[in-house]
């Protein structure tokens, strides 16, 4: 090996340089008398091992072993000193020397020993860091592999149920990463009330045998956002500490959820769109007649004098219509559009829930094709519109699938919605899809493309064959029935845009202008088993104030646990409702509070109203009602509990 001595005394230098000799390792010397000449030899030669003096003409004591660990700390060093000084010794190896020895006090056996020593201690260290690094690079993969999984570990005491959870897993409860220590407890109290009695029964099977379990359940966030989650443990028995404990995994599974819908829907959504437009608009004409005339007399009838028993059969056949007219929709408005008489229906619809939509369908495709892809809002369009949804959705999922259709392996797209055109009453509505993976089209292919004459030449059997062709065609045909340009534009030799512009009419937001509005945070819990009431309610009170925030509980059963967990301001109940009613949920609850509670009732009868009160509710208000109705109930409630205090 080649040593390196640094050393200004000769005779120290001679020294050293016989005891070495007399030593059993096979070496070559050199050396430098001041700090700075032997800094100069490490970079000029390799160097197995170095022998520091501490007091050098350029450098002195302590400081000289700290400049040479800045310089040179993947050489090993031993510490030559004069001072027979153990509380130096142990600093110098604390700082990062492999040894030290007093100068006089050792012969050429101890040298050798003390190198070799050193050569071995220095390799175990570095290969102990290396580990190190490793273990740390490992654990930040895997602790971003849990992020970006929404994946997290758990351990459970199945004596005393106290957990310990990963970051991940405090993530996914929606709280910071440590902030409490959790037990089974916590962990059940978040679990949907349906699902607590199967989560229950499932942790109490796991810890009975080492078999692995799996289940998926749901949790409710801050008492009003529900997550899928799916859940892994098995027993396991820790030698070192005799503990009994469940391990296991917890996983937000919530978006596949969401992309099994989405699926779903998009699979019979496929299926029917090789149907011929001629065919289905024919369909369309005698299903959504003779349905806009039921649904209009519904309504009349709903504003008649009718029974208890008229009013339940008529609500069930407003649930029936509004399923049916889903499922028209669904298979309706995803057609081929092949005739010359496209008929729009146009609606108001918010925008930017809309587009919203838009993505996470377009995502999905991307996904599913294994592509990269962009999607891009910009912030100036308007929030309200008046145009017809079904058929921009229509003409959107034909770009993507176009796009994604050509682009290579390699390539990317990117998708973009904004506004142009921009004022008061109108605007032109604009989607971009820039494919930079795919070869340039001629303009003969463009123009042949956006032909939309060709959709009544295409036979059945050519469909499927040419749905490429068919689809560009479609958006051109629906682009131009909204009066609306479409456009295929080449980029360089990266690809092409696909572009069109759609003018939309514009809603001016007007503020309705109220007697009174709270002024102060107003926790409102809705008690509604009716999905559609749910969200129309919700959102009827959150529109009116930013001071509100609505929670909601599927029936009187779930009202009752809320309130007690929460606490509200305000109670919303419903009177009929499966598992438990509204007049039972209000008489557990005015056991407890006397929460101020409107009833919601869809029998407007004076002999409803009185049951109401009777059980203790405040106000009572018959559906239908009008938004100012339960607006005006709801302040002179607030009002008159602040005037109790």
């Amino acid at each position: 090996m080649r040593i390196l001595l640094i050393e200004d005394n000769p005779g120290d230098a001679n020294l050293v340089r016989m005891l070495l000799g007399e030593s059993s390792v096979k070496h070559d010397l050199i050396i430098a008398n001041t700090f700075f000449d032997g800094i100069d030899a490490l970079k000029e030669k390799e160097i197995s091992l170095v022998l520091l003096d501490l007091s050098l003409p350029d450098s002195t004591g302590f400081k000289t072993l700290s400049s040479y660990l800045e310089r040179s700390r993947e050489i090993p060093v031993i510490v030559l000193t004069g001072t027979n000084n153990e509380i130096v010794g142990n600093q110098a190896i604390k700082a990062g020397a492999q040894d030290f020895l007093v100068k006089g006090q050792f012969d050429g056996k101890l040298l050798g020993r003390s190198i070799r020593y050193a050569l071995q201690r220095h390799k175990t260290q570095v290969r102990l860091e290396d580990t190190a690094k490793n273990l740390a690079i490992s654990e930040r993969r895997f602790v971003e592999a849990q992020e970006m999984a929404n994946f997290g570990n758990f351990e459970m005491d199945i004596v005393n149920n106290e957990m310990k959870w990963t970051d991940e897993i405090y993530r996914i409860f929606g709280h910071q990463p440590g902030s409490f220590t959790p037990s089974f407890s916590d962990f059940i109290n978040y679990v949907h009330l349906e699902d607590k009695e199967k989560v229950e029964d499932f942790f109490e099977g796991a810890s009975k045998d080492g078999q692995l379990h799996q289940i998926e359940n749901r949790i409710v966030i801050d008492g009003r956002t529900v997550k899928y989650i799916a859940i892994q443990t098995k027993v396991n028995f820790e030698e070192l500490s005799g503990k009994i404990v469940l391990i296991g995994a917890i996983q937000d599974i919530t978006q596949r959820k969401v992309n099994e819908q989405l699926i779903s829907e998009k699979n019979i959504s496929s299926k029917n769109s090789r149907i011929k437009e001629e065919a289905l608009s024919d369909l369309s004409f005698h299903i959504r007649t003779p349905l806009s005339s039921v649904v209009n007399l519904l309504y009349l009838l709903e504003n008649t004098d009718t029974s208890a028993q008229q009013k339940e059969y008529l609500d069930g056949v407003k649930t029936s219509v509004d399923d049916l007219s889903v499922m028209i929709n669904n298979l309706l408005n995803l057609s081929l559009l092949a005739s010359e008489k496209i008929v729009l229906e146009e609606e108001e619809f918010k925008l930017s829930e809309f587009l919203q939509s838009l993505r996470k369908v377009s995502m999905l495709k991307a996904n599913k094709a294994n592509f990269s892809m962009n999607f891009n809002v910009w912030d100036d369009l308007p929030n309200k519109v008046i145009s017809d949804p079904k058929k921009i959705t229509q003409l959107f999922y034909n770009m993507v699938d176009f796009a994604i259709k050509n682009v290579n392996s390699n390539g990317e797209i990117n998708i973009q919605a904004f506004a142009k055109n921009i004022s008061d009453k109108e605007v032109n509505l604009c989607f971009m899809v820039k494919n930079t993976g795919s070869k340039n089209l001629s303009e003969a292919r463009i123009k042949e493309l956006l032909d939309t004459r060709r959709l009544v030449e295409f036979d059945s059997d050519e469909i499927e064959e040419k749905k490429e062709e068919v689809g560009v065609a479609i958006v051109a045909k629906i682009v131009e029935s909204l009066k609306g340009v479409t456009g295929i534009e080449n980029v360089d030799e990266k690809g092409y845009n696909f572009k069109v512009e759609i003018p939309v009419k514009v809603i001016r937001q007007q503020e309705i202008v109220l007697t009174g509005k709270p002024d102060a945070p107003v926790k409102i819990l809705l008690v509604e088993d009716h999905f559609l009431n749910q969200i129309a309610t919700k959102k009827v009170l959150t529109t009116w104030s930013d001071f509100i925030s609505v929670d909601i509980a599927e029936n009187g059963l779930v009202g009752v646990e809320k309130f007690r967990e929460h606490g509200y301001d305000i109670i919303l109940m419903d009177i009929q409702m499966p598992v438990m009613d509204g007049i039972e949920a209000a008489m557990k609850i005015r056991e407890k509070s006397s929460v101020p509670i409107i009833a919601l009732t869809a029998n407007s009868s004076t002999k409803e109203a009185n049951r109401c009160l009777e059980v203790g509710m405040n106000e009572y208000l018959s559906k239908p009602f009008k938004p100012e109705a339960l607006y005006s109930r709801i302040m002179s409630l607030l009002v008159g509990v602040r005037n109790e205090y």
